[in-house]
């Protein structure tokens, strides 16, 4: 029987091994997470990604596919048909990785299968309002910058991380945020997420006419400006 918390990650290089590191430091004990590693080479051009596919797979709820080639995105219809998955999360930090017409054609499989799939853009953008109990409760807990700020004399004594980005650097730029001035946090938070630094894509995106990583920075000001406004 699957566990009711099982996840499967699709993973190809250091963006996606770097994520994992601070999802299993981080997840729920109740949850369970099974990581698949693809070749960080491939093709540009691959005429059966299905056979990339994993000789075994094991069953799982929620599938997240961090591969940094279309191909991997391409396989998610097929492996959800082998792990049962009732969930997908393809976050995009990279255009190149999930093009918009891999990412149609990816969406509307697997909807014909019955399956809810969230293409979040950058990752750190997630909500939980994709109407998936599974995904949804993963994105309470990882996506867009949740925080609670305590001040003292307009100087932040302390942060509460309560939703982190998924790579890990809400608790990162959290912990350097200790004893600056409530007029610079929101300001010095951007720049410390790039420090950590961001996985997002410095290349332009055409959707944003802005680069990812830039609006990952966005992102986190915005959210440290909310924790400000509600800070005591």
């Amino acid at each position: 029987m699957v566990s009711q918390k099982s996840i499967c990650v699709l993973v190809q290089g250091w963006y996606g091994q770097r994520i994992v590191l601070n999802l299993k430091k981080r997840f729920p004990p109740d949850w369970t997470v099974k990581v698949y590693e693809f070749p960080t080479s491939l093709p540009t051009f691959i005429e059966e990604p299905e056979e990339l596919l994993p000789k075994h797979v094991s069953p799982c709820n929620l599938i997240l596919s961090l591969g940094e080639h279309p191909a991997i995105a391409l396989l998610l219809p097929s492996l959800v048909k082998n792990t049962k998955a009732e969930g997908v999360i393809v976050p995009i930090d990279n255009s190149d990785w999930v093009p918009p017409a891999v990412k149609k054609e990816v969406s509307e499989e697997l909807t014909g299968l019955g399956v809810v799939s969230v293409f979040p853009k950058p990752f750190c953008s997630m909500e939980a309002n994709s109407g998936n109990k599974l995904i949804d409760e993963f994105a309470k807990k990882f996506g867009r910058p949740k925080l609670n700020i305590t001040l003292k004399n307009d100087l932040i004594i302390n942060v509460d991380v309560l939703r982190g980005s998924p790579c890990g650097s809400t608790h990162f730029v959290a912990e350097r945020l200790l004893n600056i001035n409530k007029s610079e946090a929101a300001v010095k938070a951007s720049l410390f997420a790039q420090t950590y630094p961001c996985l997002a894509s410095r290349q332009k995106d055409i959707e944003y006419g802005d680069s990812l990583i830039h609006v990952a920075g966005y992102i986190l000001k915005s959210s440290v400006l909310e924790a400000l406004k509600k800070a005591s």
